[in-house]
Protein backbone atom coordinates (compact mmCIF):
# COMPACT_ATOMS: atom_id res chain seq x y z
CA UNK A 1 0.00 0.00 0.00
CA UNK A 2 1.46 3.42 -1.00
CA UNK A 3 1.68 6.03 1.69
CA UNK A 4 -0.88 7.62 -0.60
CA UNK A 5 -3.58 5.16 -0.16
CA UNK A 6 -2.73 4.56 3.30
CA UNK A 7 -3.46 8.57 4.23
CA UNK A 8 -6.46 8.63 2.58
CA UNK A 9 -8.13 5.78 4.32
CA UNK A 10 -7.00 7.06 7.81
CA UNK A 11 -8.33 9.93 7.45
CA UNK A 12 -11.69 9.21 9.45
CA UNK A 13 -9.71 8.62 12.46
CA UNK A 14 -7.33 11.30 12.54
CA UNK A 15 -10.74 13.92 11.73
CA UNK A 16 -12.82 12.40 14.77
CA UNK A 17 -9.48 13.53 16.97
CA UNK A 18 -9.67 16.56 15.53
CA UNK A 19 -13.58 17.10 16.33
CA UNK A 20 -12.18 17.22 20.04
CA UNK A 21 -9.59 20.17 19.97
CA UNK A 22 -9.92 22.78 23.24
CA UNK A 23 -7.83 24.87 20.47
CA UNK A 24 -10.25 25.47 18.25
CA UNK A 25 -13.00 26.24 20.95
CA UNK A 26 -10.38 28.50 22.95
CA UNK A 27 -9.77 30.70 19.31
CA UNK A 28 -13.57 30.80 18.32
CA UNK A 29 -14.47 31.59 21.82
CA UNK A 30 -11.53 34.79 21.86
CA UNK A 31 -13.00 35.71 18.27
CA UNK A 32 -16.53 36.22 20.16
CA UNK A 33 -15.24 39.18 22.28
CA UNK A 34 -13.37 41.15 18.68
CA UNK A 35 -15.38 43.09 16.71
CA UNK A 36 -14.17 41.17 13.37
CA UNK A 37 -15.09 43.17 10.15
CA UNK A 38 -13.40 41.14 7.72
CA UNK A 39 -11.46 38.05 7.27
CA UNK A 40 -8.62 37.86 4.77
CA UNK A 41 -6.92 34.50 4.01
CA UNK A 42 -3.19 33.40 2.56
CA UNK A 43 -2.43 30.01 1.54
CA UNK A 44 -0.58 27.78 -1.22
CA UNK A 45 -1.92 25.01 -2.84
CA UNK A 46 -4.02 23.07 -1.15
CA UNK A 47 -3.94 24.67 1.82
CA UNK A 48 -5.32 27.61 -0.43
CA UNK A 49 -8.42 24.97 -1.25
CA UNK A 50 -8.55 24.44 2.68
CA UNK A 51 -8.63 28.45 2.65
CA UNK A 52 -11.85 29.02 -0.11
CA UNK A 53 -13.60 26.27 2.09
CA UNK A 54 -13.50 28.17 4.80
CA UNK A 55 -13.98 31.96 3.26
CA UNK A 56 -17.60 30.49 1.90
CA UNK A 57 -18.32 29.29 5.25
CA UNK A 58 -17.29 32.60 6.76
CA UNK A 59 -19.20 34.68 4.69
CA UNK A 60 -22.14 32.50 4.16
CA UNK A 61 -22.32 31.22 8.32
CA UNK A 62 -21.15 34.81 10.29
CA UNK A 63 -21.55 37.38 6.56
CA UNK A 64 -18.36 38.38 7.03
CA UNK A 65 -16.71 39.69 3.90
CA UNK A 66 -13.67 37.26 2.63
CA UNK A 67 -10.74 37.58 0.50
CA UNK A 68 -8.38 36.32 -0.58
CA UNK A 69 -4.40 37.74 0.12
CA UNK A 70 -2.25 37.91 -2.71
CA UNK A 71 1.09 36.84 -0.84
CA UNK A 72 3.57 38.87 -3.34
CA UNK A 73 1.98 42.27 -2.12
CA UNK A 74 3.72 41.49 0.83
CA UNK A 75 6.87 39.21 0.63
CA UNK A 76 8.00 40.97 -2.55
CA UNK A 77 6.33 44.36 -3.01
CA UNK A 78 6.52 44.82 1.00
CA UNK A 79 3.18 46.05 1.35
CA UNK A 80 1.78 47.01 4.86
CA UNK A 81 -2.12 46.55 4.63
CA UNK A 82 -4.66 49.25 6.56
CA UNK A 83 -6.26 46.64 8.48
CA UNK A 84 -7.71 47.23 11.57
CA UNK A 85 -10.62 45.21 11.96
CA UNK A 86 -9.73 42.70 10.14
CA UNK A 87 -8.47 39.04 10.90
CA UNK A 88 -6.05 37.43 8.79
CA UNK A 89 -6.05 33.79 8.76
CA UNK A 90 -2.85 31.75 7.38
CA UNK A 91 -3.01 27.97 6.35
CA UNK A 92 0.05 26.15 5.55
CA UNK A 93 0.39 22.04 6.41
CA UNK A 94 4.32 23.06 7.42
CA UNK A 95 4.00 26.15 8.77
CA UNK A 96 6.88 27.11 6.80
CA UNK A 97 5.47 28.63 3.57
CA UNK A 98 7.80 32.03 3.67
CA UNK A 99 5.30 34.21 1.76
CA UNK A 100 2.21 32.79 3.66
CA UNK A 101 4.37 33.83 6.77
CA UNK A 102 5.11 37.19 5.58
CA UNK A 103 2.09 38.17 4.75
CA UNK A 104 0.52 37.46 7.78
CA UNK A 105 3.31 39.19 9.88
CA UNK A 106 2.32 42.25 7.26
CA UNK A 107 -1.26 42.17 7.86
CA UNK A 108 -0.80 41.66 11.71
CA UNK A 109 2.02 44.99 11.40
CA UNK A 110 -1.40 46.68 9.65
CA UNK A 111 -3.47 45.83 12.85
CA UNK A 112 -5.25 42.81 11.98
CA UNK A 113 -5.89 39.93 14.64
CA UNK A 114 -3.90 36.73 13.49
CA UNK A 115 -4.68 33.18 13.08
CA UNK A 116 -2.68 30.12 11.77
CA UNK A 117 -3.60 26.75 10.68
CA UNK A 118 -0.79 24.12 10.10
CA UNK A 119 0.50 20.18 11.42
CA UNK A 120 3.17 21.40 13.67
CA UNK A 121 2.27 23.71 16.89
CA UNK A 122 6.29 24.81 16.68
CA UNK A 123 5.95 26.41 13.17
CA UNK A 124 7.08 29.98 12.55
CA UNK A 125 3.47 30.67 11.17
CA UNK A 126 2.19 29.25 14.59
CA UNK A 127 4.36 31.66 16.54
CA UNK A 128 3.60 34.65 13.97
CA UNK A 129 -0.53 34.40 14.94
CA UNK A 130 -2.41 35.35 17.83
CA UNK A 131 -4.12 32.14 17.80
CA UNK A 132 -2.87 28.58 16.00
CA UNK A 133 -5.32 25.86 15.19
CA UNK A 134 -3.28 22.17 14.91
CA UNK A 135 -4.62 20.11 13.03
CA UNK A 136 -3.37 16.75 14.30
CA UNK A 137 -2.97 14.83 11.66
CA UNK A 138 0.28 13.25 11.91
CA UNK A 139 3.29 13.11 9.55
CA UNK A 140 2.21 13.02 6.38
CA UNK A 141 4.48 10.94 3.79
CA UNK A 142 2.88 11.14 0.66
CA UNK A 143 3.66 14.46 -1.38
CA UNK A 144 0.28 14.79 -2.29
CA UNK A 145 -1.66 16.02 0.29
CA UNK A 146 -4.75 14.11 1.61
CA UNK A 147 -5.22 13.94 5.42
CA UNK A 148 -3.57 17.77 6.06
CA UNK A 149 -5.91 18.84 3.51
CA UNK A 150 -8.86 17.21 5.41
CA UNK A 151 -7.86 18.71 8.51
CA UNK A 152 -7.77 21.84 7.78
CA UNK A 153 -10.71 21.58 6.27
CA UNK A 154 -11.79 20.31 9.30
CA UNK A 155 -10.38 22.81 11.67
CA UNK A 156 -11.39 26.30 9.68
CA UNK A 157 -15.33 24.58 10.17
CA UNK A 158 -14.99 23.52 13.52
CA UNK A 159 -14.05 27.52 14.30
CA UNK A 160 -16.63 29.28 12.04
CA UNK A 161 -19.07 26.52 13.83
CA UNK A 162 -18.05 27.49 17.46
CA UNK A 163 -17.59 30.95 16.37
CA UNK A 164 -21.18 31.02 15.07
CA UNK A 165 -22.68 28.96 17.93
CA UNK A 166 -24.54 27.53 15.22
CA UNK A 167 -25.54 23.53 16.74
CA UNK A 168 -26.35 22.78 12.67
CA UNK A 169 -22.99 22.72 11.57
CA UNK A 170 -21.26 21.46 14.58
CA UNK A 171 -23.41 18.38 13.71
CA UNK A 172 -23.07 18.44 10.21
CA UNK A 173 -18.95 18.00 11.33
CA UNK A 174 -19.67 15.67 13.79
CA UNK A 175 -20.92 13.16 10.70
CA UNK A 176 -18.03 14.00 8.63
CA UNK A 177 -16.24 10.55 9.83
CA UNK A 178 -18.79 8.09 9.62
CA UNK A 179 -19.97 8.94 6.05
CA UNK A 180 -16.36 9.38 4.89
CA UNK A 181 -16.31 5.58 6.36
CA UNK A 182 -18.79 4.71 4.94
CA UNK A 183 -17.47 6.05 1.65
CA UNK A 184 -14.40 4.26 1.60
CA UNK A 185 -16.18 0.96 1.69
CA UNK A 186 -17.45 1.97 -1.47
CA UNK A 187 -14.20 3.17 -2.89
CA UNK A 188 -14.60 0.71 -5.97
CA UNK A 189 -17.56 2.64 -7.08
CA UNK A 190 -14.71 4.92 -8.69
CA UNK A 191 -13.03 2.45 -10.92
CA UNK A 192 -15.33 3.15 -13.69
CA UNK A 193 -14.50 6.96 -13.78
CA UNK A 194 -10.70 6.10 -13.66
CA UNK A 195 -10.61 3.85 -15.99
CA UNK A 196 -12.33 6.39 -18.53
CA UNK A 197 -10.35 8.40 -17.50
CA UNK A 198 -6.35 6.76 -18.07
CA UNK A 199 -5.98 8.04 -21.55
CA UNK A 200 -7.06 11.39 -20.75
CA UNK A 201 -4.84 14.25 -21.74
CA UNK A 202 -6.73 17.11 -19.78
CA UNK A 203 -10.08 17.11 -17.59
CA UNK A 204 -12.43 19.71 -17.22
CA UNK A 205 -13.63 19.31 -12.92
CA UNK A 206 -16.48 21.65 -12.47
CA UNK A 207 -18.57 22.47 -8.80
CA UNK A 208 -20.28 25.55 -7.35
CA UNK A 209 -20.49 27.00 -4.13
CA UNK A 210 -18.76 25.39 -0.94
CA UNK A 211 -18.38 22.66 -2.79
CA UNK A 212 -16.34 24.42 -5.15
CA UNK A 213 -13.42 23.06 -3.15
CA UNK A 214 -13.79 19.52 -3.93
CA UNK A 215 -13.56 20.44 -7.74
CA UNK A 216 -9.88 22.64 -7.32
CA UNK A 217 -8.54 19.68 -4.92
CA UNK A 218 -9.49 16.60 -6.90
CA UNK A 219 -8.45 18.57 -9.96
CA UNK A 220 -4.87 19.15 -8.20
CA UNK A 221 -4.46 15.41 -7.00
CA UNK A 222 -5.39 14.38 -10.36
CA UNK A 223 -2.76 17.01 -11.88
CA UNK A 224 -0.24 16.13 -9.23
CA UNK A 225 0.10 12.05 -9.13
CA UNK A 226 -1.27 11.66 -13.17
CA UNK A 227 0.15 14.20 -14.59
CA UNK A 228 -3.67 15.52 -16.79
CA UNK A 229 -4.11 18.67 -17.50
CA UNK A 230 -6.74 20.07 -15.39
CA UNK A 231 -8.72 22.85 -15.50
CA UNK A 232 -11.30 24.05 -12.63
CA UNK A 233 -14.51 26.18 -13.14
CA UNK A 234 -17.78 27.31 -11.44
CA UNK A 235 -20.35 25.83 -12.52
CA UNK A 236 -21.37 28.90 -13.37
CA UNK A 237 -18.25 30.58 -14.82
CA UNK A 238 -17.68 27.86 -17.37
CA UNK A 239 -20.89 28.70 -19.41
CA UNK A 240 -19.10 32.72 -19.53
CA UNK A 241 -16.76 31.73 -22.06
CA UNK A 242 -14.93 28.59 -21.45
CA UNK A 243 -17.48 26.67 -22.53
CA UNK A 244 -16.74 27.52 -25.98
CA UNK A 245 -13.85 24.84 -25.55
CA UNK A 246 -15.73 22.00 -24.79
CA UNK A 247 -15.95 19.49 -27.66
CA UNK A 248 -17.23 15.73 -28.39
CA UNK A 249 -15.73 13.25 -26.12
CA UNK A 250 -14.28 16.16 -23.60
CA UNK A 251 -13.84 14.69 -20.37
CA UNK A 252 -15.63 16.42 -17.60
CA UNK A 253 -15.81 16.16 -13.86
CA UNK A 254 -18.70 17.53 -12.08
CA UNK A 255 -19.41 17.24 -8.13
CA UNK A 256 -22.94 18.83 -7.25
CA UNK A 257 -24.13 19.04 -3.98
CA UNK A 258 -28.25 18.83 -3.68
CA UNK A 259 -28.24 22.51 -2.37
CA UNK A 260 -29.31 26.20 -3.59
CA UNK A 261 -26.59 25.55 -6.44
CA UNK A 262 -28.32 22.31 -7.52
CA UNK A 263 -30.21 24.28 -10.61
CA UNK A 264 -27.19 25.86 -11.57
CA UNK A 265 -25.39 22.67 -11.69
CA UNK A 266 -28.15 20.98 -13.97
CA UNK A 267 -28.20 23.98 -16.57
CA UNK A 268 -24.14 23.15 -16.70
CA UNK A 269 -24.63 19.41 -17.11
CA UNK A 270 -27.55 19.38 -19.56
CA UNK A 271 -25.48 21.47 -21.82
CA UNK A 272 -21.43 19.69 -21.72
CA UNK A 273 -23.60 16.94 -22.64
CA UNK A 274 -25.52 18.33 -25.53
CA UNK A 275 -21.94 19.26 -26.77
CA UNK A 276 -20.91 15.56 -26.50
CA UNK A 277 -18.66 15.58 -22.98
CA UNK A 278 -17.66 12.76 -21.16
CA UNK A 279 -19.67 13.56 -17.81
CA UNK A 280 -19.01 12.17 -14.62
CA UNK A 281 -21.31 13.17 -12.36
CA UNK A 282 -20.65 12.96 -8.13
CA UNK A 283 -23.69 14.09 -6.40
CA UNK A 284 -26.77 12.33 -4.10
CA UNK A 285 -28.86 14.29 -6.97
CA UNK A 286 -30.68 11.59 -8.86
CA UNK A 287 -31.42 14.00 -11.56
CA UNK A 288 -28.03 15.64 -12.10
CA UNK A 289 -26.80 11.70 -11.59
CA UNK A 290 -28.78 11.15 -14.37
CA UNK A 291 -27.49 13.15 -16.94
CA UNK A 292 -24.23 11.40 -16.50
CA UNK A 293 -22.20 9.15 -18.91
CA UNK A 294 -20.55 7.90 -15.49
CA UNK A 295 -22.27 8.65 -12.33
CA UNK A 296 -20.87 8.32 -8.29
CA UNK A 297 -23.61 8.16 -6.51
CA UNK A 298 -23.36 9.62 -2.94
CA UNK A 299 -26.08 8.96 0.25
CA UNK A 300 -28.64 11.79 0.23
CA UNK A 301 -30.18 13.59 2.93
CA UNK A 302 -26.96 15.07 4.48
CA UNK A 303 -26.04 18.20 5.24
CA UNK A 304 -24.33 20.67 2.24
CA UNK A 305 -20.80 20.49 4.66
CA UNK A 306 -20.67 16.78 5.51
CA UNK A 307 -21.19 15.78 1.85
CA UNK A 308 -18.68 18.59 0.82
CA UNK A 309 -16.44 16.50 2.67
CA UNK A 310 -17.35 13.45 1.09
CA UNK A 311 -16.79 15.16 -2.56
CA UNK A 312 -13.31 15.99 -1.46
CA UNK A 313 -12.81 12.34 -0.37
CA UNK A 314 -13.61 10.75 -3.77
CA UNK A 315 -12.17 12.98 -5.47
CA UNK A 316 -8.94 11.55 -3.85
CA UNK A 317 -10.04 8.27 -4.15
CA UNK A 318 -11.16 8.96 -7.92
CA UNK A 319 -6.93 9.76 -8.17
CA UNK A 320 -5.64 6.71 -6.38
CA UNK A 321 -7.14 4.78 -8.47
CA UNK A 322 -6.46 6.55 -11.53
CA UNK A 323 -2.69 6.62 -10.95
CA UNK A 324 -3.22 2.73 -10.17
CA UNK A 325 -4.53 2.74 -14.38
CA UNK A 326 -1.87 5.11 -15.44
CA UNK A 327 1.08 2.84 -13.88
CA UNK A 328 2.36 6.02 -11.82
CA UNK A 329 4.15 5.94 -8.16
CA UNK A 330 1.94 8.59 -6.74
CA UNK A 331 4.31 8.77 -3.61
CA UNK A 332 6.70 10.08 -6.00
CA UNK A 333 5.48 12.45 -8.04
CA UNK A 334 7.64 14.33 -10.36
CA UNK A 335 9.09 17.85 -10.24
CA UNK A 336 7.84 17.88 -6.84
CA UNK A 337 9.00 18.05 -2.86
CA UNK A 338 7.20 18.15 0.62
CA UNK A 339 7.36 21.23 1.19
CA UNK A 340 7.77 24.11 -1.63
CA UNK A 341 9.53 27.33 -0.64
CA UNK A 342 8.53 30.53 -2.59
CA UNK A 343 9.05 34.45 -1.32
Amino acid sequence: MTHFEREIFDQPRILTGLLRSDGILEAANALKGRDVRFVSTVARGSSGNAATFFAYLVSSVLGLPTGTVAPSLHSVHGVTPRANGGLAVGVSQSGRSEDVLLALRAYREGGAATLAVSNDKESPLAAASDWHLAQGAGEELAVAATKTFTTQMMALALLVAHWSESAELQAALEAVPAAMSALLERHDDLAGPAVRLTHATDLWVLARGLNYVSAAEAALKVKETSYVETQTYSTAEVLHGPVAAIELNTPVLLFGLADATRESNLVTARRVRELGADLTVVSSDKELLGLATTAVPLPAGLHPATETFLHVLAGQLLALRLVGERGYDPDAPRNLSKVTHTV
